[in-house]
């Protein structure tokens, strides 16, 4: 029986010496995911940096449109000054992969889309078009969710005064 006993012995340290390794190297793991910030607030810091990164892909056609000197000469249809209606088809894409990475992101606006918000559901009911290739009618495209956007925002405005 000694040989038997010494194999047990044996296979018993050896799980042992397994046991501690798998231990060390999981508490090793975890100081180490917790360093490079894999916590608790891991989701919301995620959530939180995708949604910033949503508006910094928005902030091009916001900057050409908010600077756009003919755009404020030309009053209400500024949208369709030549320097807003060229930047707007050229960051179209980028603007609208932002749009939906902002609201997969933000809680806020999740919020203003359940409540009902007519920019929010503008916004994503036309970030679609933005990613049509620009072989197929940019200029139409753009025109089309600018005067969109006018449009329903417009209605939207128009209905929330009646009630």
């Amino acid at each position: 029986m000694g040989f038997f006993n010494r194999i047990k012995k044996g296979i018993k340290s050896a799980g042992n010496k397994i046991v501690k390794g798998v231990k060390r190297t999981a508490g090793k793991t975890v100081k180490g995911l917790k360093s490079a910030g894999f916590n608790k607030n891991f989701g919301k810091d995620f959530m939180k940096g995708f949604a910033m990164a949503g508006k910094a892909l928005q902030a091009p056609e916001k900057f050409i449109t908010q600077n756009d000197p003919l755009a404020k000469k030309m009053g209400g249809f500024g949208f369709l000054s030549p320097i807003s209606l060229a930047g707007s088809i050229l960051t179209a894409p980028l603007t609208s992969v932002g749009v939906v990475e902002e609201l997969i992101g933000s809680k806020k606006k999740q919020k203003k889309l359940k409540s009902g918000d007519a920019d929010t559901i503008t916004d994503l009911a036309l970030a679609p078009l933005g990613l049509i290739p620009i072989g197929g009618g940019s200029a139409v495209k753009s025109a089309g969710k600018s005067v969109g956007k006018r449009l329903v925002s417009g209605v939207g405005r128009g209905l929330s005064k009646l009630f």
